[in-house]
């Protein structure tokens, strides 16, 4: 069992949705679901990341929880409505996935962050250890971070990371997190499957990314590491990162990211890499795809 897969978190969104630009296996059947998850937990990943609007994903890890009570995986879900009071959303997941309390609960975007912004003092008082460990909220831009940063009661924030979205991006603002005592997972490591097109099927939108994906592939051709491994230990290499999120749609894809999570790349390519930059950052963040 590898201490090095504790910080890796393992994505469901593929276990309920058709998720990914890349993913071309659709939906994972149930199946092969818990055979992810057995082989997951006896690699030493204990964390896994949900969301009540991944399709019946709570669910399917409900089922999965109950009959294996012996794996006891930390539970990351998400606050995905604006409709439904906080005590009713946090209590229907924790229902579909069968346990006793939710360990990260996020709010799934930041506009959901300030919609419910005066409800949560009140509520994190109520249901504090409880109902959840902590809270935290996924975002997609610095300055939705930099509006965060003063809230105390955010624990923990969940950002994009890789190869575009890379340091010169996020660099500053992430070290204000860390300031901030706040904890930083990352997720979008293959910007959703984005890395392992080929160049000539790229949708059109996609096509202002030419430039930047050609030099990915020129430092991956110039080096002795796949796109998986650079993907992986480009985003590892940075110590201020508590956990790496990634999303699988297949076993054998689990296998081969854990294979690729114990290179270690070396820092004149990370630097390298860091140096990579992107005009219109819409194109990096996968919500106005």
């Amino acid at each position: 069992m590898s201490n090095l897969n504790n910080r890796i978190i393992l994505g469901t969104a593929q276990f309920g949705l058709e998720y990914g630009i890349n993913n071309k296996n659709g939906k994972v059947p149930k199946n092969k679901i818990f055979e992810i998850l057995d082989y997951a937990y006896s690699n030493g990943i204990y964390e896994l990341d949900t969301a009540s609007s991944y399709g019946d994903s709570e669910i399917i890890l409900g089922e999965y929880l109950l009959n294996n009570p012996n794996k006891e995986f930390i539970i990351s879900t998400k606050i995905s409505k604006s409709n439904l009071a906080l005590e009713d959303q946090v209590l229907k997941s924790i229902d579909h996935l069968n346990v006793k309390k939710i360990n990260k609960l996020l709010f799934h975007s930041y506009d959901l962050y300030k919609y419910f912004e005066n409800e949560l003092s009140r509520f994190y008082n109520k249901f504090k250890n409880i109902l959840f460990d902590e809270i935290g909220v996924s975002i997609y831009t610095n300055n939705e971070i930099k509006s965060i940063l003063n809230d105390n009661i955010i624990k923990r924030i969940q950002s994009p990371y890789n190869l575009l979205d890379n340091y010169k991006l996020r660099g500053d603002i992430f070290k204000e997190v860390i300031k901030s005592n706040k904890k930083l997972d990352v997720r979008s490591v293959f910007l959703q499957g984005l890395f392992f097109k080929k160049i000539k099927n790229l949708p059109l939108k996609m096509y202002p990314l030419k430039k930047q994906l050609n030099e990915i592939n020129k430092i991956i051709t110039e080096s002795n590491f796949d796109i998986t491994s650079i993907s992986l230990g480009y985003v590892k290499s940075f110590d201020f990162i508590d956990k790496i999120l990634i999303g699988i749609d297949s076993l054998e894809q689990l296998k081969i990211n854990l294979k690729s999570f114990s290179n270690k790349i070396p820092r004149d390519l990370c630097e390298k890499i860091s140096l990579l930059s992107v005009e219109d950052n819409d194109l990096i963040n996968p919500s106005k795809w």
